[in-house]
């Protein structure tokens, strides 16, 4: 008798462990195309996983992951809402990030309790991801409470590669620029993604550079030599990554982008003063509508013409940014907490809802609009700062005195928008390939080796186009 038990019992081990070998194969295979990227791949074997275990707390997780990732939100919830409910803290944490994302605080704070709840349960302490997600919770519902009042002009969709060449500033505002025209003034690991920012006077120079694991705000003053002066980060201890800064006409107050403490989800807008000394204070996150729990950043106000500037990806178009332009005020209005439209207001769904009575905002914006500076007028692709030595930087094509680098130059920028455009060619073919498209592979390494090919030539032809000016 206790033989056939003990038969019985070896059985169901075996059985059990042809299940595990069975079942636990697909899954870390459906997890590692997930983290991967590959999320049409992940997606097919994650739902044939589910229809044979359909209680399967990690299966469900994944899945709900895969959906989200690929658009499908209200699907995701489901499976993840399954993965929450059999104590999983990852579901919970994605669920009260989804419930950010729409503003609902109280949905958020439900899930967060969940988690806490099943982690007493379980006798775990609580991660650092949780204690960050609360404290995002809690500046998002304060941020609710003081959302700011003011007029959007108009927003505009444009490509995240080269956003910043969309703001149009006043020479007096000083001017924002591209990350690859800093190499002949800085040595380093400057943040591709970031505009520097030269003021007027050309005297000091912001920009993002890495700095361990994340990327940090530097500075420097330029002397008359053209070289950079004690290059220095901006801030000491500074929690998280920092980029995109702008420095108003005063000289003191400094707005930049920032996902580390303060923030409510990705990049956030703050802004801080400089003293007589060199130091900051303490930045203050700008609060609402400019910051959402997406990406916030670059927010430029050009005193001359009124008109304030700043990106975000909240509308979640990919690839895209939204620009929204707005007017400015030197005096902080808040909306009244009982309003029925303050979360409209927040989210600036509908500009329309900014706007005053009676008012034409198109045409306000049209008699603001600066003209484009000089600097503009003379180059398709985008502005440039190149550094020529005694104190003198080149911005614009029209500054070459010879006519042969003036031509080169232009080459280079020529060059410039045709790797913009192989560049943004690349990026759908390698969405195509995360999303399971595996043709485009062989077409995804040519165009890399392109790229480089391209980036080595701009780099001869400005190289050249120096050489030229300062042979005359």
């Amino acid at each position: 008798m206790k033989s056939g038990r003990l038969g019985r019992r070896l059985l169901a081990a075996m059985a059990l462990a042809m299940s595990v070998n069975v079942f636990g194969a697909p899954i870390d295979d459906a997890k590692a195309l997930y983290e991967q990227g590959d999320y049409a791949a992940a997606l097919e074997k994650l739902q044939t996983l589910a229809k044979r275990s359909p209680r399967d707390t990690n299966v469900n997780y994944y899945l709900g992951a895969t959906l989200l990732a690929l658009g499908n939100e209200e699907q995701a919830v489901e499976y993840l809402s399954k993965a929450e409910s059999r104590g999983l803290g990852a579901a919970s944490e994605m669920l009260a990030g989804i419930a950010m994302s729409h503003y609902n605080v109280d949905l958020a704070d439900k899930h967060l309790e969940t988690w806490s709840a099943n982690l007493k349960k379980a006798r775990k302490s609580a991660p650092g991801s949780y204690d960050d997600l609360s404290s995002r919770l809690v500046n998002l519902r304060n941020m609710l409470d003081r959302v700011e009042r003011i007029e959007v002009l108009d927003s505009i969709d444009v490509d995240s590669a080269t956003f910043f060449d969309y703001y149009r500033l006043s020479q007096s505002a000083g001017q924002l620029v591209p990350p690859g025209a800093l190499s002949s003034l800085i040595s380093g690991n400057i943040a591709p993604f970031s505009p520097a920012y030269m003021p007027e006077s050309r005297n000091e120079l912001f920009w993002s550079a890495k700095s361990g694991d994340q990327w940090q705000l530097m500075g420097a003053g330029i002397l008359d030599d053209g070289t950079l002066d004690h290059n220095s980060p901006l801030f000491e201890d500074v929690d998280g990554n920092a980029a995109f800064p702008f420095l108003m006409n005063d000289g003191m107050t400094l707005y930049y982008a920032s996902d580390g403490e303060g923030s409510i989800g990705g990049y956030d807008i703050f802004m801080t003063r400089r003293n007589a000394d060199g130091t900051y204070f303490q930045p203050q996150n700008i609060g609402m509508p400019y910051n959402s729990p997406s990406n916030d950043f670059m927010l430029a106000v050009d005193e001359a013409s009124g008109l304030g500037w700043w990106a975000t990806d909240r509308n979640q178009v990919p690839g895209k940014v939204t620009i929204y332009i707005y007017m400015p005020s030197e005096v902080r209005n808040n909306v009244d907490a009982d309003n029925p439209d303050i979360e409209s207001l927040a989210k600036l769904n509908n500009i329309a809802l900014t706007h005053a009575p009676g008012k034409d905002y198109k045409q306000i914006l049209q008699s603001r609009l600066p003209k484009k500076q000089k600097q503009d007028s003379g180059r398709e692709s985008g502005r440039f700062a190149i550094d020529m030595g005694g104190g003198v930087i080149y911005t614009a094509v029209e500054d070459f005195k010879n006519s042969s680098a003036r031509s080169t130059m232009l080459e280079a920028m020529g060059a410039e928008v045709e790797l913009r455009s192989l560049q943004e060619r690349l990026d759908k073919q390698r969405d195509a390939y995360r999303n399971g498209d595996k043709t485009v592979s062989n077409s995804i390494l040519a165009e890399e080796k392109e790229v480089d090919q391209l980036r080595k030539k701009i780099q001869t032809l400005r190289n050249k186009a120096i050489r030229l000016e300062s042979a005359r």
